[in-house]
Protein backbone atom coordinates (compact mmCIF):
# COMPACT_ATOMS: atom_id res chain seq x y z
CA UNK A 1 0.00 0.00 0.00
CA UNK A 2 3.12 2.06 0.86
CA UNK A 3 4.53 1.80 -2.73
CA UNK A 4 1.25 2.22 -4.33
CA UNK A 5 0.65 5.72 -3.04
CA UNK A 6 4.11 6.54 -3.44
CA UNK A 7 3.74 6.11 -7.14
CA UNK A 8 0.42 7.74 -7.62
CA UNK A 9 2.02 10.69 -5.95
CA UNK A 10 4.55 10.08 -8.27
CA UNK A 11 2.55 9.98 -11.31
CA UNK A 12 0.92 13.31 -10.57
CA UNK A 13 3.48 15.09 -10.10
CA UNK A 14 4.50 13.83 -13.79
CA UNK A 15 1.07 14.87 -15.16
CA UNK A 16 0.92 18.05 -13.19
CA UNK A 17 4.26 18.81 -14.47
CA UNK A 18 5.04 21.55 -17.28
CA UNK A 19 7.62 20.87 -19.50
CA UNK A 20 8.94 23.76 -21.57
CA UNK A 21 7.74 22.67 -25.06
CA UNK A 22 4.31 22.70 -23.85
CA UNK A 23 5.16 26.27 -21.68
CA UNK A 24 5.87 27.41 -25.35
CA UNK A 25 2.69 25.80 -26.91
CA UNK A 26 0.07 27.56 -24.00
CA UNK A 27 1.79 30.82 -24.69
CA UNK A 28 2.38 30.69 -28.53
CA UNK A 29 -1.60 30.47 -27.83
CA UNK A 30 -2.48 32.29 -25.56
CA UNK A 31 -0.19 35.73 -25.56
CA UNK A 32 -1.67 38.92 -26.56
CA UNK A 33 1.07 40.71 -28.09
CA UNK A 34 1.05 37.57 -30.79
CA UNK A 35 -2.75 38.52 -31.37
CA UNK A 36 -1.86 41.62 -32.38
CA UNK A 37 0.38 40.91 -34.76
CA UNK A 38 -2.20 38.45 -36.28
CA UNK A 39 -4.87 40.64 -36.18
CA UNK A 40 -2.26 43.31 -38.09
CA UNK A 41 -1.79 40.85 -40.58
CA UNK A 42 -5.18 40.15 -41.05
CA UNK A 43 -5.66 44.11 -41.70
CA UNK A 44 -3.23 43.85 -44.01
CA UNK A 45 -4.87 40.93 -46.31
CA UNK A 46 -8.22 42.37 -46.23
CA UNK A 47 -6.47 46.13 -48.05
CA UNK A 48 -5.02 43.67 -50.80
CA UNK A 49 -8.71 43.71 -52.28
CA UNK A 50 -8.70 47.23 -51.65
CA UNK A 51 -5.77 47.79 -53.60
CA UNK A 52 -6.95 46.16 -56.41
CA UNK A 53 -9.90 48.64 -56.79
CA UNK A 54 -8.79 50.28 -59.88
CA UNK A 55 -8.70 46.80 -62.01
CA UNK A 56 -12.34 47.39 -61.45
CA UNK A 57 -14.90 50.20 -63.06
CA UNK A 58 -16.41 52.77 -61.01
CA UNK A 59 -19.97 52.83 -61.37
CA UNK A 60 -21.77 56.07 -60.03
CA UNK A 61 -25.39 56.59 -60.14
CA UNK A 62 -27.25 59.94 -59.47
CA UNK A 63 -30.31 61.66 -59.17
CA UNK A 64 -31.52 65.18 -58.24
CA UNK A 65 -35.25 66.52 -57.94
CA UNK A 66 -36.57 69.94 -56.16
CA UNK A 67 -38.73 72.63 -56.69
CA UNK A 68 -37.12 75.60 -59.27
CA UNK A 69 -38.28 79.58 -59.58
CA UNK A 70 -37.26 80.77 -62.59
CA UNK A 71 -37.43 84.04 -64.36
CA UNK A 72 -35.96 83.51 -68.01
CA UNK A 73 -35.59 84.79 -71.50
CA UNK A 74 -36.30 80.86 -72.81
CA UNK A 75 -39.52 81.57 -70.88
CA UNK A 76 -40.11 85.09 -72.04
CA UNK A 77 -39.51 86.70 -68.70
CA UNK A 78 -42.51 84.65 -67.37
CA UNK A 79 -42.10 83.56 -63.69
CA UNK A 80 -41.98 79.81 -63.66
CA UNK A 81 -42.48 77.32 -61.09
CA UNK A 82 -40.63 74.03 -62.32
CA UNK A 83 -40.09 70.69 -60.41
CA UNK A 84 -36.43 70.24 -61.27
CA UNK A 85 -34.94 66.57 -62.02
CA UNK A 86 -31.75 65.46 -63.02
CA UNK A 87 -30.94 61.79 -63.53
CA UNK A 88 -27.17 60.32 -64.69
CA UNK A 89 -25.44 56.97 -64.50
CA UNK A 90 -21.38 57.42 -64.99
CA UNK A 91 -19.16 54.68 -65.74
CA UNK A 92 -15.35 54.72 -65.46
CA UNK A 93 -12.78 52.39 -66.33
CA UNK A 94 -9.09 52.67 -66.12
CA UNK A 95 -7.07 51.33 -68.92
CA UNK A 96 -3.52 52.19 -68.54
CA UNK A 97 -2.20 54.53 -65.34
CA UNK A 98 0.99 54.60 -65.57
CA UNK A 99 1.54 50.31 -63.93
CA UNK A 100 0.24 52.79 -60.35
CA UNK A 101 -2.31 50.37 -59.32
CA UNK A 102 0.18 47.06 -60.44
CA UNK A 103 2.86 48.25 -57.91
CA UNK A 104 0.36 49.33 -55.41
CA UNK A 105 -0.82 45.73 -55.27
CA UNK A 106 2.91 44.51 -54.90
CA UNK A 107 2.88 47.08 -51.76
CA UNK A 108 0.19 45.66 -50.05
CA UNK A 109 1.57 42.05 -50.90
CA UNK A 110 4.80 43.14 -49.54
CA UNK A 111 2.93 44.42 -46.08
CA UNK A 112 1.40 40.71 -46.18
CA UNK A 113 4.76 38.88 -46.10
CA UNK A 114 5.86 41.98 -43.91
CA UNK A 115 3.02 41.03 -41.30
CA UNK A 116 3.04 37.24 -41.62
CA UNK A 117 7.23 37.49 -41.12
CA UNK A 118 6.39 39.59 -38.01
CA UNK A 119 3.82 37.41 -36.69
CA UNK A 120 6.86 34.63 -36.73
CA UNK A 121 8.79 36.62 -35.76
CA UNK A 122 6.96 37.50 -32.63
CA UNK A 123 6.21 34.20 -32.42
CA UNK A 124 10.22 33.11 -31.90
CA UNK A 125 11.11 36.08 -29.49
CA UNK A 126 8.47 35.19 -27.27
CA UNK A 127 9.47 31.50 -27.34
CA UNK A 128 13.19 32.29 -26.65
CA UNK A 129 11.88 34.39 -23.83
CA UNK A 130 9.51 31.89 -22.13
CA UNK A 131 12.44 29.40 -22.26
CA UNK A 132 14.74 31.55 -20.70
CA UNK A 133 12.18 32.78 -18.03
CA UNK A 134 11.57 28.62 -17.85
CA UNK A 135 15.11 27.85 -17.71
CA UNK A 136 15.98 30.52 -14.68
CA UNK A 137 12.84 29.42 -12.13
CA UNK A 138 14.86 25.98 -12.57
CA UNK A 139 18.57 27.85 -12.00
CA UNK A 140 17.65 29.80 -9.00
CA UNK A 141 16.09 26.82 -7.20
CA UNK A 142 19.18 24.99 -7.33
CA UNK A 143 21.47 27.87 -6.24
CA UNK A 144 18.79 28.48 -4.02
CA UNK A 145 18.90 24.86 -2.21
CA UNK A 146 22.67 25.00 -2.52
CA UNK A 147 22.98 28.70 -0.46
CA UNK A 148 20.17 27.03 1.94
CA UNK A 149 22.71 24.14 2.55
CA UNK A 150 25.49 26.25 2.84
CA UNK A 151 24.32 27.89 5.14
CA UNK A 152 23.28 25.10 7.32
CA UNK A 153 26.66 24.46 7.13
CA UNK A 154 28.03 27.57 8.75
CA UNK A 155 25.38 27.29 11.27
CA UNK A 156 26.43 24.20 12.12
CA UNK A 157 30.25 25.24 12.17
CA UNK A 158 29.31 27.92 14.27
CA UNK A 159 27.52 26.00 16.97
CA UNK A 160 30.27 24.08 17.19
CA UNK A 161 32.87 26.61 18.05
CA UNK A 162 30.56 28.40 20.07
CA UNK A 163 30.70 25.05 22.27
CA UNK A 164 34.55 25.14 22.01
CA UNK A 165 34.88 28.58 23.31
CA UNK A 166 32.35 28.29 26.08
CA UNK A 167 34.20 25.86 27.18
CA UNK A 168 37.50 27.91 26.66
CA UNK A 169 39.12 25.79 24.33
CA UNK A 170 38.22 27.91 21.78
CA UNK A 171 39.39 31.21 20.34
CA UNK A 172 37.07 34.13 20.35
CA UNK A 173 38.50 35.27 16.37
CA UNK A 174 37.43 32.05 15.17
CA UNK A 175 33.96 32.43 16.61
CA UNK A 176 34.04 36.03 15.27
CA UNK A 177 34.79 35.12 12.06
CA UNK A 178 32.49 31.83 11.45
CA UNK A 179 29.57 34.11 12.74
CA UNK A 180 30.75 36.75 10.14
CA UNK A 181 30.71 34.13 7.70
CA UNK A 182 27.20 32.75 9.05
CA UNK A 183 25.35 36.00 8.29
CA UNK A 184 27.08 35.87 4.66
CA UNK A 185 25.93 32.76 4.09
CA UNK A 186 22.26 33.90 5.48
CA UNK A 187 22.48 36.95 3.13
CA UNK A 188 23.25 35.08 -0.03
CA UNK A 189 20.54 32.57 1.39
CA UNK A 190 17.60 35.63 1.21
CA UNK A 191 18.96 37.01 -2.26
CA UNK A 192 19.01 33.39 -3.62
CA UNK A 193 15.34 33.35 -2.36
CA UNK A 194 14.48 36.62 -4.26
CA UNK A 195 15.72 35.79 -7.12
CA UNK A 196 14.24 32.58 -7.52
CA UNK A 197 10.99 34.36 -6.52
CA UNK A 198 11.14 37.11 -8.98
CA UNK A 199 12.43 34.13 -11.78
CA UNK A 200 8.43 33.31 -10.93
CA UNK A 201 6.91 36.11 -11.32
CA UNK A 202 8.51 37.63 -14.26
CA UNK A 203 7.51 33.63 -15.95
CA UNK A 204 3.70 33.85 -14.92
CA UNK A 205 4.09 37.65 -16.51
CA UNK A 206 4.66 35.55 -20.20
CA UNK A 207 2.44 32.67 -19.44
CA UNK A 208 0.16 32.76 -16.25
CA UNK A 209 -0.14 29.69 -14.52
CA UNK A 210 0.92 27.89 -11.54
CA UNK A 211 4.80 27.60 -11.59
CA UNK A 212 7.77 26.73 -9.49
CA UNK A 213 10.62 24.14 -9.57
CA UNK A 214 8.59 21.56 -8.58
CA UNK A 215 6.68 21.54 -11.54
CA UNK A 216 8.68 22.23 -14.46
CA UNK A 217 10.76 19.52 -15.85
CA UNK A 218 14.66 20.54 -16.77
CA UNK A 219 14.75 20.29 -20.38
CA UNK A 220 17.28 18.02 -22.46
CA UNK A 221 19.73 19.03 -25.07
CA UNK A 222 18.59 17.77 -28.58
CA UNK A 223 20.98 17.69 -31.47
CA UNK A 224 21.29 21.12 -32.99
CA UNK A 225 20.25 21.77 -36.23
CA UNK A 226 23.67 21.90 -38.42
CA UNK A 227 27.15 20.63 -37.22
CA UNK A 228 29.13 23.97 -37.95
CA UNK A 229 29.07 27.41 -37.29
CA UNK A 230 28.50 28.18 -41.11
CA UNK A 231 26.19 25.98 -41.96
CA UNK A 232 24.21 27.52 -38.71
CA UNK A 233 24.78 30.87 -40.25
CA UNK A 234 23.27 30.09 -43.50
CA UNK A 235 20.42 28.31 -42.14
CA UNK A 236 19.95 31.49 -39.97
CA UNK A 237 20.19 33.80 -43.18
CA UNK A 238 17.39 31.75 -44.99
CA UNK A 239 15.31 30.62 -42.24
CA UNK A 240 14.93 33.69 -39.61
CA UNK A 241 11.80 35.71 -39.83
CA UNK A 242 13.47 38.44 -38.66
CA UNK A 243 15.16 38.97 -42.12
CA UNK A 244 12.18 38.05 -43.66
CA UNK A 245 10.51 41.11 -42.90
CA UNK A 246 13.77 43.24 -43.80
CA UNK A 247 13.33 41.57 -47.04
CA UNK A 248 9.28 42.11 -47.36
CA UNK A 249 10.35 45.89 -46.17
CA UNK A 250 12.59 45.89 -49.59
CA UNK A 251 10.29 44.45 -51.00
CA UNK A 252 7.43 47.53 -50.80
CA UNK A 253 10.02 49.67 -50.61
CA UNK A 254 11.07 48.99 -54.47
CA UNK A 255 7.21 48.63 -55.40
CA UNK A 256 6.93 52.16 -53.65
CA UNK A 257 10.09 53.51 -55.84
CA UNK A 258 8.50 51.86 -58.90
CA UNK A 259 5.20 52.89 -58.51
CA UNK A 260 6.47 56.58 -58.11
CA UNK A 261 7.53 56.35 -61.49
CA UNK A 262 3.46 56.05 -62.75
CA UNK A 263 3.17 59.82 -63.01
CA UNK A 264 5.44 60.33 -65.47
CA UNK A 265 3.06 58.44 -67.84
CA UNK A 266 -0.03 59.38 -69.70
CA UNK A 267 -3.24 57.81 -68.25
CA UNK A 268 -5.80 56.35 -70.46
CA UNK A 269 -9.47 55.96 -68.86
CA UNK A 270 -13.13 54.47 -71.08
CA UNK A 271 -15.75 56.88 -69.08
CA UNK A 272 -19.01 55.94 -70.28
CA UNK A 273 -22.72 58.43 -69.07
CA UNK A 274 -26.45 58.22 -69.45
CA UNK A 275 -28.65 60.64 -68.37
CA UNK A 276 -32.16 62.21 -68.20
CA UNK A 277 -32.89 65.52 -67.45
CA UNK A 278 -36.18 67.40 -66.92
CA UNK A 279 -37.46 71.30 -66.90
CA UNK A 280 -34.00 72.69 -66.95
CA UNK A 281 -33.19 76.46 -67.84
CA UNK A 282 -36.29 77.31 -66.50
CA UNK A 283 -38.59 76.31 -69.48
CA UNK A 284 -41.73 73.88 -68.69
CA UNK A 285 -43.17 72.20 -71.93
CA UNK A 286 -44.41 69.40 -72.85
CA UNK A 287 -41.01 68.62 -74.55
CA UNK A 288 -38.74 69.64 -71.99
CA UNK A 289 -37.33 65.91 -71.53
CA UNK A 290 -33.48 65.54 -72.15
CA UNK A 291 -31.77 62.26 -72.26
CA UNK A 292 -28.63 60.22 -73.24
CA UNK A 293 -25.58 58.67 -73.38
CA UNK A 294 -22.17 58.79 -74.29
CA UNK A 295 -18.76 56.47 -74.01
CA UNK A 296 -15.58 58.32 -74.30
CA UNK A 297 -11.66 57.40 -74.38
CA UNK A 298 -10.00 60.11 -71.99
CA UNK A 299 -6.49 60.44 -71.75
CA UNK A 300 -4.59 63.12 -69.51
CA UNK A 301 -1.11 63.48 -68.95
CA UNK A 302 0.81 65.72 -66.40
CA UNK A 303 3.22 68.15 -67.95
CA UNK A 304 4.20 69.71 -64.75
CA UNK A 305 3.16 69.26 -61.34
CA UNK A 306 5.88 71.43 -59.09
CA UNK A 307 8.65 68.93 -59.00
CA UNK A 308 6.34 66.64 -57.04
CA UNK A 309 7.11 63.62 -58.86
CA UNK A 310 10.81 63.67 -58.97
CA UNK A 311 10.82 64.93 -55.12
CA UNK A 312 8.68 61.85 -54.02
CA UNK A 313 10.68 59.30 -56.68
CA UNK A 314 14.28 60.82 -55.08
CA UNK A 315 12.47 60.23 -51.38
CA UNK A 316 11.74 56.48 -52.43
CA UNK A 317 15.20 55.90 -53.46
CA UNK A 318 16.40 56.64 -50.15
CA UNK A 319 13.54 54.59 -48.49
CA UNK A 320 14.64 51.91 -50.78
CA UNK A 321 18.43 51.55 -49.94
CA UNK A 322 17.27 52.35 -45.54
CA UNK A 323 15.47 49.24 -46.11
CA UNK A 324 18.52 47.58 -47.44
CA UNK A 325 21.19 49.16 -45.01
CA UNK A 326 18.48 47.44 -42.00
CA UNK A 327 18.53 43.94 -43.99
CA UNK A 328 22.34 44.31 -43.82
CA UNK A 329 21.91 45.35 -39.90
CA UNK A 330 19.73 42.27 -39.44
CA UNK A 331 22.12 40.04 -41.03
CA UNK A 332 25.06 41.31 -38.95
CA UNK A 333 23.58 40.94 -35.72
CA UNK A 334 21.68 37.57 -36.44
CA UNK A 335 25.38 36.12 -37.67
CA UNK A 336 26.70 37.67 -34.08
CA UNK A 337 24.51 36.19 -32.24
CA UNK A 338 24.44 32.89 -33.71
CA UNK A 339 28.47 32.93 -33.29
CA UNK A 340 28.35 33.91 -29.60
CA UNK A 341 25.78 31.01 -29.02
CA UNK A 342 27.36 28.48 -30.70
CA UNK A 343 30.76 29.15 -28.87
CA UNK A 344 28.92 29.89 -25.65
CA UNK A 345 27.33 25.77 -26.48
CA UNK A 346 30.50 24.47 -26.63
CA UNK A 347 32.68 26.06 -24.27
CA UNK A 348 30.27 25.18 -21.57
CA UNK A 349 30.49 21.49 -22.20
CA UNK A 350 33.99 21.80 -22.28
CA UNK A 351 33.56 23.57 -18.99
CA UNK A 352 31.61 21.56 -17.19
CA UNK A 353 34.02 18.62 -17.66
CA UNK A 354 36.51 20.36 -15.63
CA UNK A 355 34.03 21.65 -12.80
CA UNK A 356 32.78 18.42 -12.06
CA UNK A 357 36.30 17.50 -12.03
CA UNK A 358 36.33 20.38 -9.24
CA UNK A 359 33.81 19.65 -7.36
CA UNK A 360 34.90 16.22 -7.13
CA UNK A 361 37.90 17.16 -5.72
CA UNK A 362 36.50 19.60 -3.32
CA UNK A 363 34.01 17.27 -2.28
CA UNK A 364 36.94 14.54 -1.69
CA UNK A 365 39.25 17.38 0.17
CA UNK A 366 35.71 18.54 2.33
CA UNK A 367 35.96 14.87 3.92
CA UNK A 368 39.24 14.66 4.35
CA UNK A 369 39.44 18.05 6.69
CA UNK A 370 36.37 16.62 8.33
CA UNK A 371 38.49 13.39 9.44
CA UNK A 372 41.87 15.67 10.41
CA UNK A 373 39.51 18.16 12.05
CA UNK A 374 38.42 15.24 14.48
CA UNK A 375 41.75 13.91 14.88
CA UNK A 376 42.58 18.56 15.72
CA UNK A 377 43.95 18.72 12.67
CA UNK A 378 42.53 21.09 11.00
CA UNK A 379 40.56 24.17 12.40
CA UNK A 380 36.92 25.11 11.44
CA UNK A 381 37.99 27.78 9.54
CA UNK A 382 39.83 25.32 7.50
CA UNK A 383 36.78 23.94 6.94
CA UNK A 384 34.78 26.70 6.08
CA UNK A 385 37.53 27.70 3.30
CA UNK A 386 37.39 24.29 1.81
CA UNK A 387 33.46 24.38 1.99
CA UNK A 388 33.30 27.60 0.01
CA UNK A 389 35.33 26.34 -3.06
CA UNK A 390 33.32 22.88 -2.89
CA UNK A 391 30.12 25.09 -3.39
CA UNK A 392 31.56 27.92 -5.75
CA UNK A 393 32.30 25.06 -7.46
CA UNK A 394 28.44 23.83 -7.31
CA UNK A 395 27.36 27.15 -8.67
CA UNK A 396 29.39 27.50 -11.16
CA UNK A 397 27.99 23.88 -12.30
CA UNK A 398 24.63 24.95 -12.40
CA UNK A 399 24.99 28.23 -14.08
CA UNK A 400 27.26 26.44 -16.72
CA UNK A 401 24.87 23.71 -17.11
CA UNK A 402 21.94 25.95 -17.87
CA UNK A 403 23.91 28.75 -19.86
CA UNK A 404 24.77 25.72 -21.95
CA UNK A 405 20.93 24.85 -22.50
CA UNK A 406 20.44 28.60 -22.99
CA UNK A 407 22.63 28.69 -25.64
CA UNK A 408 20.83 25.68 -27.37
CA UNK A 409 17.57 27.21 -27.62
CA UNK A 410 19.31 30.36 -28.79
CA UNK A 411 20.87 28.89 -31.75
CA UNK A 412 17.32 27.34 -32.79
CA UNK A 413 15.86 30.80 -32.24
CA UNK A 414 18.60 32.17 -34.55
CA UNK A 415 17.99 29.46 -36.97
CA UNK A 416 14.14 29.69 -37.04
CA UNK A 417 14.09 25.74 -36.07
CA UNK A 418 13.15 26.53 -32.42
CA UNK A 419 8.62 26.15 -33.09
CA UNK A 420 9.68 23.40 -35.18
CA UNK A 421 11.25 21.46 -32.85
CA UNK A 422 8.25 22.38 -30.11
CA UNK A 423 6.08 21.13 -32.59
CA UNK A 424 4.36 24.15 -32.37
CA UNK A 425 2.32 25.33 -35.38
CA UNK A 426 1.34 29.38 -35.81
CA UNK A 427 -2.02 29.77 -37.28
CA UNK A 428 -2.51 32.85 -39.53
Amino acid sequence: MKYLLSLIILLQTYLSALSIDEAVKQTIETNPQLEVKKEELMVEKVLLDGSKADYLPTIDLSYSVGPEVTHTIQNNGTRENNTHQEAAINLKQNVFAGLDTLYKVKQQEALILSAGSNVQSSANIISLEVVTEYINILKNKELLNISEENMNVHKKYLAQIKEKLDAGVGRSSDYRQTLSRYENSQSVYFLSKQNYENAISTFQRILPVEADAENLVKPVIGELPATTIEDLVDMAFKNNPSIHVSQADIKYADAALQRSNSNYYPHADITARAYWNDELNGVRTDMTDEDGYNVLLVLSYNLFNGLLDQSNKEANQHRLLTKRSSLADTKRYIKAYTEIAWRTFNSTKEQLVHIEKNIEASAGTVEDYQKEHELGRRSIIDLLNIELEYNNARNRKVSTEYDRITAYYQILTYTGKILETMDVVIEQ
